[in-house]
């Protein structure tokens, strides 16, 4: 039984792994020179790793975990101190740290020990978000609604908190601000970080994700007889009289035939290819629903050390939300003597919201960029830049908007061969990782499930 995948991300490779597994003969097709999708690293002409963003690996992320032990890639990551860890102005530090208790009593003695929530932040915390902490799937997108500022603010809970402590996290989740975010994904991830101690835990991979993760994955699916196939992008599907697909052809005109046929492509490239005939449905419809959230992703290069924190840190009223020193990080990447770095720190920024940043000088951004970092950094102040990168990704994550979790599609679409494979079809993650290797294994078990009725 043959299956042919496009795209070649996580989602796509998660898929890719079950199914060779299963027995299938897989072929995957992969538009770039690169492979990982939204999680793709490269090499310049430096010999630098390019991120296209801050990969993080959390506890919580226990199928992506399965599939990295999987291929042998189960100790490519470091666990760091559990601790959320937010920049300050010149250089001070602000912490919240979960106590050695079980949950929820580690996050709430946590949080109370907080420096950086007054009291009064602590108490409507505590109270407002019991909801998120005691609901279910069901309570979850019931709130989907509105967006996650209305419903914290309905709870209860401080506008200080909201600023200070939430919007960091709603802007390293969806890369869009609480009063855009659906309260939905912020209270589900409330739900999941705040009733099990370990899902909250950070590691980074030791090398970068392409070296530490997609290159295992692919390695083993070569090994099982899996194919995969660059520079090979998706044109069109043509149908069969009953609009089930015939081969799709790629843009080269190749022709790939199969018995069965997944999409993990981003869902703003799976709409440019969806067949005319297959719109009558509302399950094709409503993808058009989902548009994507803008980020960026900035490297800089120094010549010395800028920071000491081996960890992820949080940003507010900066252009950056999340980053980290990876030079400290990712003990086997970005190292004096690995392309640029000589010996000093390697930040890697995501700069969010960047709706505004799409159409601005790269030279312009990175001003911006250097002034907030000196601003948190003080040693930046003397140090030198040696180098920067600057990656755009104009659509990326779907946006999690209010009222559009419902239109999630699941994995199984009316085309008899035809499937979706994607962190925005529905599971019980959310757009990450998790949720594109969960949407990988839910996709192979439904296909192998229909296929051998």
């Amino acid at each position: 039984m043959k299956v042919a995948i496009f795209g070649a991300g996580v989602a796509g490779l998660s898929a890719a792994i079950e199914l060779v597994d299963r027995g299938y003969d897989v072929e995957i097709y992969e538009k770039r020179k690169v492979l990982g999708g939204k999680v793709s690293v490269w090499k310049d002409k430096d010999g630098d790793s390019v991120e296209s963003g801050l990969h993080i690996v959390f506890g919580g992320y226990e199928q992506l975990q399965n599939y990295l032990d999987r291929v042998g890639a189960g100790n490519n990551y470091i666990w760091k101190d559990h601790s959320l860890i937010y920049a300050e102005p010149d250089g001070k530090q602000s912490f919240f740290k979960k106590a050695n208790l079980p949950s929820p009593w580690a996050e709430v003695i946590g949080g109370l020990q907080a420096d950086f929530l007054t009291m009064w932040d602590k108490i409507s915390l505590i109270k407002g978000l019991f909801p998120a902490l005691a609901g279910n799937e069901e309570y979850f997108r019931s709130q989907d609604h509105m967006t996650y500022s209305e419903w914290h603010r309905l709870r209860g809970a401080s506008e200080h908190s909201l600023q200070k402590l939430w919007r960091a996290i709603a802007l390293a989740m969806n890369f869009i601000e609480p009063n855009v975010i659906s309260a939905r994904p912020m209270i589900t991830i409330f739900k999941y970080f705040g009733t099990d101690y370990h899902a909250t835990k950070f590691a980074f991979f030791r090398q970068n994700p392409g070296d530490s993760m997609i290159e295992p994955m692919r390695q083993y699916i070569q090994a099982k007889g899996g194919r995969i196939f660059i520079d090979a992008k998706l044109s069109r599907f043509e149908l069969d009289e009953n609009s089930t697909i015939k081969k799709a052809i790629l843009t080269d005109g190749h022709e790939v035939t199969a018995d069965a046929y997944i999409s993990a492509m981003p869902v703003h490239n799976l709409k440019k290819i969806l067949p005319k005939e297959w719109l009558h449905h509302d399950y094709f419809t409503n993808i058009f629903q989902f548009t994507g959230s803008p980020v960026a992703n900035c490297q800089l290069w120094f010549d010395k050390k800028i920071t000491d924190t081996d960890n992820l840190m949080f940003s507010q009223g900066t252009i950056f939300a999340t980053f980290a020193d990876v030079s400290l990080t990712c003990p086997e990447d970005f190292q004096e003597g690995m392309g640029s770095a000589a010996g000093g720190s390697v930040m890697s920024l995501v700069l969010a919201p960047a709706h505004q940043l799409m159409d601005m000088p790269n030279e312009a951004i990175i001003d911006l960029v250097m002034k907030d970092i000196h601003d948190r950094f003080p040693k930046s102040r003397h140090a030198k830049l040696l180098k920067s990168t600057l990656v755009k990704i104009p659509e990326s994550v779907y946006k999690a908007v209010p009222d559009v979790d419902k239109f999630r599609p699941d994995q199984v679409s009316p085309i008899d061969n035809f499937y979706l494979a994607g962190d925005y079809t529905y599971q019980r993650y959310l757009a990450s990782m998790e949720g594109a290797a969960l949407s990988g294994k839910q996709v192979a078990e439904k296909l192998h499930a229909r296929m051998a009725k």
